[in-house]
């Protein structure tokens, strides 16, 4: 199969990591960077070794490059994702996948219908040691699964687009969250028969006014029930500092064993009827972003459905979404199921 050529949409950090990304996996692969600045993009990609460089995204579209990257605000995804899709290019796209959750409803039909590539950038799916933690939880001896506690402490500074309210009208969970909303669901899925539907209901709570400058909220906990029995806590937040690996632990009980870990991969503990076991950080590709793009170069260029699908994307953000809902709310709610495609 021919290297596939792709343009990056957005000449932040994000899509100058990805480039060196994409240039080591496909060297000598033709790329190009787009702007709506065009000084802005010929020097992002003068620096970057692009073949060409536009000054805006509808000419960024109408090129000749089987792919766009996005990696721009997620207020402009959904308009640019529309006409990716009508061009019929392979998308890359920054999560989050979109500002709104409307918004992903309203292009689910057209996303589903792609004969490309359509996938989020959702490194955290891919890192080593999230996955090796799943592959613990496989263990038929652990037994049935009781709580699953995802801690994600750090204190943020939002700046730029972060700290716009136009740019970011959810918050925290938004921007950040999703990450760890695939964690947990990506955990919670080796309990069920099938990924669809897994989740219940969900509970959120948070303090009335946000810490830090971010809009919306920067903490939110969310306590989901889920298909299997298993009920999982998700505290993420920009506004607690990370002071202490060892009691900053999340964990998923079981029956008959137990993990704990930090969230952030340093490392963990396992515990079954067979003994105990340290989990150790994995150093290499940690987070996961080489994975994930190897699956995504590989998807393009053969034809197969890439590991993270966009059905794991809806299920996240409808588990988002139900989340601000029931924080509005003050009582569970279900996330909603896809639109028919």
């Amino acid at each position: 199969m021919p290297e596939i050529s792709l343009c990056f949409v957005g000449c932040g950090a994000m899509n100058a990591r990805h480039v060196g990304l994409f240039k080591r996996l496909r060297p000598g692969a033709a790329f190009a960077v787009a702007s709506r600045d065009r000084a802005r993009a010929r020097a992002f990609g003068g620096r970057l070794g692009a073949r060409d460089s536009f000054g805006s995204y509808d000419e960024a579209v109408r090129s000749g490059y089987d792919g766009l990257v996005i990696g721009t605000p997620p207020r402009g995804h959904a308009e640019l994702i529309e006409a990716a899709l009508a061009a019929g290019k392979h998308l890359l796209i920054e999560k989050p996948v979109v500002a709104r959750f409307d918004e992903l409803e309203r292009l689910w039909p057209a996303l589903k219908r792609a004969e490309r590539t359509v996938m989020v950038a959702e490194n955290l799916h891919y890192a080593p040691f999230h996955r090796r933690l799943k592959a613990a939880l496989r263990d038929p001896s652990l037994g049935r699964p009781l709580i699953l506690d995802l801690i994600r402490l750090g204190r943020a500074r939002p700046a730029g687009w972060r700290a716009d309210p136009a740019e970011m009208p959810l918050g925290a969970l938004h921007e950040g969250g999703v990450h760890w909303i695939r964690r947990v669901l990506d955990l919670a899925s080796v309990f069920e028969a099938a990924p669809a539907g897994q989740i219940l209901d969900v509970f959120a709570t948070g303090p009335a006014q946000p810490v830090t400058r971010t809009p919306g909220e920067d903490t939110m906990m969310i306590v989901a029930r889920h298909r299997s029995g298993l009920t999982s806590r998700l505290l993420h937040t920009w506004a607690v500092p990370w002071r202490f690996p060892p009691f900053d632990a999340s964990k998923v009980l079981l029956e008959n064993g137990a993990l704990y870990f930090d969230s952030r991969s340093l490392g963990g503990r396992a515990y079954g009827p067979g003994g105990r076991r340290w989990l150790w950080p994995i150093l290499r590709d940690g987070g996961g972003y080489r994975a994930m793009w190897a699956d995504f170069l590989a998807a393009a260029e053969t034809g197969r459905p890439p590991e993270l699908t966009l059905d794991d994307i809806f299920a996240d953000f409808a588990y988002l979404d139900a989340a601000y809902r029931s924080k509005a709310s003050g009582r569970p709610e279900t996330p909603v199921a896809p639109p028919p495609a």
